[in-house]
C-alpha cells in the first residue's frame, strides 16, 4: 500500500512533467511556458490532496502490525541479560589483567613507563608515567 504523502508527490511530480510537455507542444514563449507549467502542477497538486482526502475518509486503515508487549519485554530482558554477562566478563578480564601487570611490575617484568593503567570510567588506557 502506498504511503498517501508518496501518492501526494508521485502526482504532483507527474503533473509537472505532463505541464512541461503541454508547454513545449504549444509552442508559447518561455514566460508563458513557465506560468503553465505551474498552473498544471498545481492542478495536480490539487487533485492529489483531494483524491488522498477521499481515500482516507472513506477507508479503513487497520493497523498494520499488533505488538505482543510480554514478547518484546521478554526478548528485552534476556538481551539486556546478556549484555551485563558480558560486561562482567570484560570486567573480570579487565582487573585480572591489571593484576597480573601490577604483580609483574612489582616482581620487576617491567619498567614503570611500560605499564599501562586502564580507566574504567574513560574505557581507555592513561600512561603511567614516572
Amino acid at each position: 500500500m502506498v504511503r498517501t504523502e508518496n501518492f501526494i508527490y508521485f502526482l504532483t511530480v507527474c503533473g509537472f512533467f505532463i505541464g512541461l510537455i503541454f508547454s513545449i507542444l504549444s509552442n508559447i514563449e518561455a514566460i508563458q511556458m513557465v506560468w503553465s507549467t505551474i498552473a498544471i502542477t498545481v492542478i495536480f497538486y490539487i487533485i492529489s490532496l483531494a483524491a488522498s482526502g477521499y481515500f482516507i475518509k472513506v477507508s479503513e486503515l487497520k493497523t498494520a502490525y499488533t505488538l505482543n508487549q510480554d514478547l518484546y519485554d521478554l526478548q528485552l530482558a534476556k538481551a539486556i541479560n546478556q549484555i551485563e554477562k558480558r560486561e562482567s566478563f570484560l570486567r573480570d578480564s579487565q582487573r585480572y589483567i591489571r593484576d597480573l601487570e601490577e604483580e609483574l611490575y612489582r616482581d620487576g617484568g617491567f619498567e614503570e613507563e611500560e605499564v599501562e593503567e586502564i580507566d574504567p570510567e574513560k574505557g581507555q588506557g592513561v600512561w603511567q608515567n614516572g
